[in-house]
């Protein structure tokens, strides 16, 4: 059995972020309104199917 495990993680969040805080949190920021834009759409949709509309 090894002494050591390493763990390859993938994810870069905290780098970027110290790196260049703007742009980091500018491209959080248009994620979270493309998953609201997403999830309007998901809600309009179902409700015309619900009879809603």
């Amino acid at each position: 059995m090894p002494d050591e495990i390493v763990v390859k993680d993938s994810d870069d969040r905290s780098e970027r972020m110290i790196n260049n805080p703007d742009r980091y949190f500018a491209e959080a920021r248009e994620r979270a309104e493309r998953e609201v834009r997403r999830e309007a759409e998901v809600d309009e949709r179902s409700g015309a199917r619900d009879g809603r509309e």
